[in-house]
């Protein structure tokens, strides 16, 4: 599949071509003529040294390449989404999550499903490899943990010859943030996630401090946001489901 797009605004400098994708200047300009692309391995991905790629594409392209490529990627308005995380001072590649990342992403899943396996409803814990789906051929995410009271229902895509899952019906949903992806899952990604209608709480965890912001649904289009920044902090789950402890997660992290 050959995704490419004019790069019209300031970006970042080009690497060297023969550089390692390991070992990348991290570019802050494209000059406009340059072409990027939606690459298949994660080796070309980083070989780009763009901490965040964006490349217009079609929803069946998203999905080809969702269902393909060894890497993460998010669809938004008509955009294919990427992030890496790069070393500033080195420019070295460190891949899509770092140790901490990891570590956290485990102990919420661990957690949630120690608490959730004692209530009666159902629930599944999935990990960052479901892909959740937000209107019709708009949005296209992954996130670090998520959480389906019930049945987990999926919508299906049938792209050439393959077919293409994603989940429409998340109760709960946990991102770790990451520097390269902080922005963007505190703005676009959290006002996106909002719009899901049987979504009832999405937390938010640094993974270079303590720090959990959590959004609870109220109503509708209600919700009450809490913040937590001491290790004696709980943190209350939707529809009185219980409470997730700080100390637990956060357990020599740092």
């Amino acid at each position: 599949m050959d995704i490419s797009a004019d790069i019209s605004e300031p970006g970042m400098p080009i690497s060297e071509s023969n550089a390692p994708p390991s070992q990348v200047e991290v570019r802050q300009y494209v000059p406009q003529r340059k072409r990027l692309h939606s690459p298949k391995t994660f080796e070309d991905r980083a070989a780009l040294g763009v901490r965040e790629l964006r490349v217009p594409a079609t929803w069946e392209q998203y999905l080809e390449l969702a269902d393909t490529c060894d890497y993460r990627v998010h669809y938004r308005e008509g955009q294919i989404i990427s992030f890496l995380e790069i070393e500033e001072k080195t420019g070295t590649v460190m891949g899509e999550a770092t140790i901490p990342h990891e570590k956290l992403v485990m102990r919420f899943g661990t957690q949630l499903s120690i608490l959730l396996d004692d209530l009666k409803s159902e629930y599944n814990v999935l990990g960052s490899n479901t892909k959740i789906f937000i209107g019709e051929n708009r949005r296209g995410y992954n996130a670090d943990v998520t959480v389906v009271k019930g049945e987990p229902v999926l919508q299906e895509y049938q792209v050439y010859k393959r077919k293409s899952k994603g989940l429409i019906n998340p109760w709960l949903i946990v991102e770790v943030l990451s520097n390269s992806t902080r922005d963007f899952d505190l703005s676009e990604k959290l006002n996106d996630y909002k719009q899901i209608p049987g979504l009832q709480q999405i937390i938010f965890a640094e993974q270079g401090k303590l720090w959990v912001s959590t959004y609870i649904r109220v109503s509708e289009k209600e919700w009450q946001n809490l913040d937590f920044d001491t290790i004696t902090d709980i943190i209350p789950i939707a529809e009185g489901a219980g409470k997730l402890s700080l100390a637990k997660i956060f357990a020599r992290i740092f």
